[in-house]
This record gives structure tokens, C-alpha cells and sequence, in this order.
């Protein structure tokens, strides 16, 4: 690999940290969009309750709902912005209008001809977007046809309205009815008509069996020899297509060497040249140019005879600028110089000293002959190097765009929070000293008696765990011995009957052995899998044990009618993600598990492997004919009851050892619990801020009486989730 295409594919691996990144602040977003809409509607049921004035007109003077959708908005430029640099190449969008080159500049990159990029004279040739990816072996494409719906509402759609045909079919057989009249007189629109009657609605039987209900989809790997049938609009002299199945298309990816293999990993991407009536170029361009392109070359023809920049020149810029930020520093321009009889070089020349006349600003304007193969990779070098030596820069710039949007609504968000905070006569935390002093008091008082409680438990806890008192374990453990004694798997009915006729089925006496030594050690297995009910209840035990500590010193149990296990599993869901410590520690000992597969399997297997035939040191003796069936049988026999009864001496003699470690996880999972929820930095401060939310259950004598303390309370607690949730530190994805 070239030292170019080595940092391009450098360039695309260092994108990755700044994927997650972005992926992380939307959802940060997402989490904020909940809080602003649970905000509404809270907003609105205290409007209707409070009997406030001064409070209820504050609240009127709120409104997140435009805020939340400006947070959508940016939601979806984020996703964009993360498939952008998610891409596994660095996409160059070839952009030009109807006749200008682009295919033939395409062609000769890429090594492909008309049959699968069209470059014919005439009118437009390519008819959809496609991207072309270097890559080695028989050139071939990935085409994605339209559904119903996307056909609809993509393609048909925006023909009615522009054209202003009544209301747009909603299904296809209802396009496939009589199509409505148009009676206006613009030129351009009735030659729109034309497309949309002539193409798209004459045809639909043709390319109807493409379109199918659901979803785009994906069409079996297209072989060269018909990419052309998906990618070209082919007509008669007359104007009439040739071809159809391309209408129904709604994107094709070509796979192909191209002449210059020391490209790296880039892609160029073919976006269908402007200048005929069909509708949706445009969006199209803009489509394509802000979402999947890194940089752009625009392809312009000089006219030998009649040249100059033209005004469709400038609207093509223009249109890129909109969708690609930074286009002065993201494209290059070719003039695409005709030899021969057409011969455009004055033209070009001209074109190229008076580029920036019309500000049409360009990293570099170019002559060269597109159908060229020498001249046109000569161009894709020039563009390689600088993508190579300016990407990471330019990526920056353009998230910074992005960077910067997301901290102008951050602080629009920290204006409206501020009137919510304020609705409350300034917005006060608690009513009044005296109400702050009673929560202190109370608060102080549970946490001496939680610490204490949970304290004592680690102590209990780590003293059964000292004297192997693991009752359950053990016989649960016990239990399954004598079951594994009992039920070995071994034949018990006339067994060497039994053995005898498996050897007829199985085809000789080795076979048969081997059989039933994967047999009865799949046996053997299956009854320790039923460890798992004693492993469980001890899990089960421990949560318990906890849980009563938080109920009865912690007097949590009004918050949730849930106890036992399933109690941290409701707090857990009760605390808020702004407590994120408090919540990740009872989230931690809610999810926590031991079970056989996990914490023994692996160290029971070793004491199984003479049942396995091909580490077994019992190895059947060599048959001769002298030896009757009985005597084959009775040997295979004794062998598998000699190792089945090993094997489980030797498991339960290794489980004896292990009697103590549910016992030890159990304990180090509480103890990890209670430094989590004691000993934390700030946890303590999370403590107060969760149980003042929750203080008039938690101390229904004290508190549960003050509803419009409640309200408020509430009120406050969700604008102050709300404050932290739209912290800059938690939109940043750029340093």
C-alpha cells in the first residue's frame, strides 16, 4: 500500500472516536427531549390544578415545544453528520450539468464503459445516483430498488405538486388509473408533464414488478454485462425509452478495479447531471453533497463557439455551497478540454481565468481531455493528495458547524429552564428555612440508621462467608450427586443386550463406544445445569437481605410496592438518570447473576474428559475373532460405569471445593453496593437530592400532607434534571 493510501485509511480509522462521540451527545439529546416534553406536561396538568395566579401566568409564559423541535432537527443533522464519518471510504461527489462529461471523466477512472456509466450523445444518459467503489476483481453493483411508498412519495410525488395535479396518488394502483390532465402553458412544466406521463406512468407495467410494499430492497448482485439495464435512460431517436427497469432505481453501488490501483479507499460518487425536466435533480444533489460526500470535482464543457459562465453555472454552485459547508475549501473544477474538429482549448483557457469573476471559488480550476484516461487520473492524483495532506482539518470545520449549532440552542434551552426554575417566587429549592431544617434533621437521622444497617449486614455476610455457611449451595450441590448416581445414562435394562444391537446400528464395537461416551457425558452436564435453582435462591437471598435493610433502616418501602429481588430493581427504575451514581448502584446489584454456565462450567470440564473418546486413557481392546458379542459388550460396559463413576468422584470432590464462592461473590457484589452508596464521592449529595424529591412518602407524617410543596418539588426536581441534562459538557463531541 502507497504512503497516500495509507493515510487515507489512516484518516478514515481516526473518524471513529469522534462516531462515538456524537452518538453519545445524541443520546444526551434524546434524554433531554423527554425531560422538556415530561416538563409540558407538567406544565400544563399544574396550569389547570394550582390555584395561583402569579404562578399559573409564569407557567403560561413557558413553551418547549419549539425548542424540542429545533433538538429534533439537530437530532437528525447529528445522524448525518455520524453516517458521514461512519463511511468505510472518502466519497468525491462528480457533479455537472446534463452533457458537461461527468459520465466520460467516470469512465475513465474507473475503467468502465457506456454499457455501465452511459456517455452518448444526446440528451441525459445516466438516470440515477450511483457511487463507484474501487475494488479489485469482475466489476459488478449493488442496486437498491424504490418500494411502493418511496416511489410515491420520492418520485411521483413532488410531479403533482409542482404541477399541481390535484392530490397525489396514494397507492400504485391508484397511479396506475387515468392520469390528471395538465392545462397550464409554462414550457418547462409541460415538458415535466411529459416526463411524468411518457416515463413514469405510460411504462409502469414494465418496471411495476420491481416496486414492492415495505421497505427499499437490495437486488442479488447485478453482473456487469447489466448494470446498464439500472443505471441508463436509453431512447429512440424519437425520444421514446428503450429501457425501464432504471425508473424504479434508488441508488446503484458499482464495485470495480480502478486504472490507478493505488487509489485507497475512496469512492466516487455520480450524482445524475441537471439541465432536463425531470424533477428532484436538485434535491437530489443536495441529497447526496451534504450527506455522503467529502469533496467535490464539478465537471463544466466549454462551448467552442459560444463560451462564457453562464447563470445555470452559478445556481450549481450555489446549490452545492447550500448543502456542503466550506465548498471553497471541498472542490475542484475540470474543464473538460474536446480534441479534434470541436477543439475547446480557447474556451477552456478562457473559462479558467475568469472562474473567480463569477466567485465561483474552487481549490484548483483544470484543464483536461475527460475521455483522457492519463489526464483524468493525473486529475484524481492532484484531488488524493490534498484530500490526504487537508481532510482532518476540513472534518473539523465542518463539525464545528455542527458544534456550534448545538451550543446556540444550549443556550436558548438555559433561558427558558431559567424562567421554569423562577416560577416559584424565584424559584426557591424548599419552602422555607424551617421546612430545610426538618428535612436535614430527618435525612441525618436515616443515614446514620442506613449506614449502620448495611454495615452490619457486610459483617454478616462476610462471617457466613468465612465458615462455608452456604446451606442452599451445598445442598442443592449434594442433591445432584446423587441424581448423577442414580441416573447415569449408562444401559440398565439388559444392558448388554442393548449394547450389542447399538453395535448393529452404529457399524462396529469402536463407534458404538465412542457414542456412549459423548452420551452419558451430555448426560452428566445436563443434571449439574440444574445448579442454577440453588445458585439463583442464594442471589435471591443476598438481594433480600439488602432490600430489608433499605426498607426497615432506610424507610424506602413506601417508594415501591416491589420487595425482596425485585425491590433494587424498582428503585433502580424510581431514581433518576441525573443520580447517575446512585442509579448505577442499584442497577449493578439488580442485574447481578451467578449461575453453572458462568461460575463452574468451565471448571468441571477438565474432570470430564476420559468421557470424551478422544482423550479417554480406557481404550476398547483389539477385537479378534475369537471374541463373542457378549464379551465386546460386557467390556464396553464396565468401561463407561468405571468412568461415569470417576468422573463424578472427581466433580464432587472439585464442587466441594467451590461450596464457599457463591457465598464470596455474593458478598463482594454487596460490599461493592454498599461503597457505591456510602462511600462515593457525592453520593451522599445524590441521597438528598433523591429523598427530598421523595420526602413526602419516604416521611408521610412529616411531608405528606404540603401538596403544593409536592408540586413545586416536582416542578423543580424536573427543571433541575433538565439543567443538567442541557450542560454543555454533555453536548460536546468536539474538544
Amino acid at each position: 500500500m502507497s504512503n497516500r493510501a495509507e493515510t487515507l485509511a489512516k484518516i478514515i480509522e481516526q473518524r471513529q472516536p469522534l462516531v462515538q462521540s456524537i452518538a453519545d451527545v445524541e443520546e444526551h439529546l434524546r434524554n433531554l427531549t423527554n425531560l422538556l416534553r415530561s416538563l409540558d406536561q407538567r406544565r400544563h396538568i399544574l396550569k389547570d390544578k394550582l390555584d395561583q395566579p402569579e404562578v399559573c401566568d409564569r407557567l403560561s409564559q413557558i413553551d418547549f415545544s419549539p425548542l424540542r423541535l429545533q433538538i429534533s432537527t439537530q437530532l437528525e443533522q447529528l445522524h448525518q453528520l455520524r453516517d458521514r464519518f461512519s463511511r468505510p471510504t472518502l466519497n468525491i461527489g462528480v457533479v455537472g450539468l446534463m452533457g458537461q462529461g461527468k459520465s466520460t471523466f467516470l469512465q475513465s477512472i474507473s475503467g468502465l464503459t457506456d454499457d455501465e456509466i452511459p456517455a452518448l450523445r444526446g440528451g441525459a444518459c445516466t438516470a440515477v445516483r450511483s457511487t463507484i467503489y474501487h475494488q479489485p476483481g469482475e466489476p459488478y453493483a449493488e442496486v437498491t430498488v424504490h418500494s411502493e411508498q418511496t416511489f410515491l412519495q420520492e418520485v411521483i410525488q413532488p410531479y403533482y405538486q409542482e404541477l399541481e395535479l390535484a392530490d397525489p396518488p396514494k397507492t400504485i394502483d391508484e397511479f396506475a388509473g387515468t392520469l390528471p390532465e395538465f392545462s397550464g402553458t409554462d414550457a418547462t412544466k409541460k415538458s415535466m408533464y411529459e416526463h411524468l406521463k411518457e416515463d413514469y406512468h405510460k411504462h409502469l407495467p414494465m418496471y411495476r414488478h420491481l416496486l414492492l410494499s415495505g421497505a427499499p430492497r437490495k437486488l442479488p448482485p447485478i453482473p456487469k454485462e447489466r448494470i446498464h439495464e439500472y443505471v441508463a435512460q436509453r431512447r429512440f431517436p424519437q425520444g421514446e425509452l428503450i429501457t425501464f427497469d432504471h425508473l424504479a432505481v434508488r441508488e446503484v453501488k458499482i464495485f470495480c478495479p480502478f486504472k490507478n490501483s493505488d487509489v485507497g479507499k475512496i469512492a466516487l460518487v455520480d450524482v445524475p447531471g441537471l439541465g432536463d425536466t425531470r424533477l428532484g435533480d436538485e434535491k437530489l444533489i443536495l441529497e447526496t453533497i451534504g450527506q455522503e460526500v467529502d469533496l467535490v470535482i464539478f465537471i463544466r464543457r466549454p462551448d467552442r463557439l459560444r463560451y462564457g459562465w453562464e447563470k445555470r453555472d452559478t445556481d450549481l454552485y450555489n446549490t452545492a455551497a447550500e448543502a456542503l459547508n466550506n465548498l471553497e475549501n471541498r472542490s475542484f473544477m475540470i474543464l473538460n478540454h474536446v480534441t479534434g474538429t470541436d477543439d475547446n482549448m480557447e474556451a477552456c483557457q478562457k473559462h479558467q481565468t475568469s472562474i473567480h469573476d463569477k466567485h465561483i471559488d474552487v481549490i484548483r480550476c483544470k484543464i483536461a481531455d475527460c475521455s483522457n484516461s492519463e489526464e483524468t487520473n493525473a486529475i484524481l492524483d492532484l484531488v488524493l493528495n490534498y484530500l490526504a495532506n487537508n481532510i482532518t482539518y476540513l472534518d473539523e470545520q465542518h463539525a464545528r458547524v455542527y458544534q456550534k449549532k448545538l451550543k446556540e440552542l444550549q443556550i436558548l434551552l438555559n433561558a427558558e429552564l431559567e424562567k421554569a426554575r423562577l416560577v416559584w417566587s424565584g424559584g426557591l429549592i424548599v419552602d422555607d428555612i424551617n421546612e430545610q431544617g426538618k428535612f436535614l434533621r430527618l435525612f441525618n437521622k436515616l443515614w446514620a440508621n442506613l449506614t449502620r444497617g448495611l454495615e452490619e449486614l457486610l459483617d454478616q455476610l462476610d462471617i457466613a462467608k468465612e465458615r462455608d455457611e452456604q446451606d442452599i449451595f451445598k445442598q442443592q450441590v449434594e442433591s445432584i450427586i446423587q441424581t448423577c448416581k442414580s441416573d447415569t445414562g449408562i444401559p440398565t435394562e439388559e444392558p448388554l443386550n442393548e449394547i450389542i444391537a447399538r453395535r448393529f446400528e452404529e457399524g462396529d464395537w469402536q463407534t458404538t463406544y465412542a457414542k456412549y461416551l459423548h452420551e452419558i457425558r451430555n448426560h452428566l452436564t445436563r443434571h449439574f445445569h440444574a445448579m442454577d435453582m440453588g445458585l439463583k435462591e442464594y442471589v435471591k437471598q443476598a438481594k433480600s437481605q439488602v432490600t430489608e435493610v433499605l426498607i426497615n433502616q432506610g424507610n424506602l418501602g413506601e417508594l415501591t410496592p416491589a420487595r425482596g429481588s425485585e425491590f433494587l430493581k424498582a428503585m433502580a427504575e424510581i431514581i433518576p438518570d441525573n443520580l447517575v451514581r446512585l442509579k448505577h448502584a442499584f442497577q449493578t446489584l439488580s442485574n447481578f447473576e451467578m449461575s453453572y454456565k458462568a461460575n463452574f462450567h468451565y471448571r468441571i470440564r477438565p474432570h470430564l474428559d476420559n468421557l470424551n473418546p478422544d482423550k479417554t486413557n480406557l481404550r476398547l481392546s483389539a477385537s479378534n475373532a475369537m471374541d463373542s458379542r457378549e464379551i465386546k459388550a460386557q467390556e464396553i460396559f464396565t468401561y463407561l460405569e468405571t468412568l461415569q463413576e470417576e468422573a463424578l468422584f472427581k466433580c464432587q470432590h472439585a464442587l466441594e471445593d467451590f461450596y464457599g464462592e457463591p457465598g464470596q461473590a455474593a458478598f463482594a457484589e454487596v460490599e461493592e453496593f454498599v461503597d457505591q452508596v456510602l462511600r462515593a464521592k457525592d453520593v451522599k449529595n445524590e441521597w438528598q437530592i433523591f429523598l427530598f424529591q421523595e420526602k413526602a412518602q419516604v416521611w408521610s407524617k412529616e411531608f405528606g400532607d404540603n401538596q403544593e410543596g409536592d408540586d413545586r418539588q416536582q416542578w423543580l426536581s424536573l427543571v433541575d434534571q433538565s439543567i443538567a441534562a442541557n450542560s454543555l459538557k454533555q453536548l460536546q463531541f468536539l474538544n
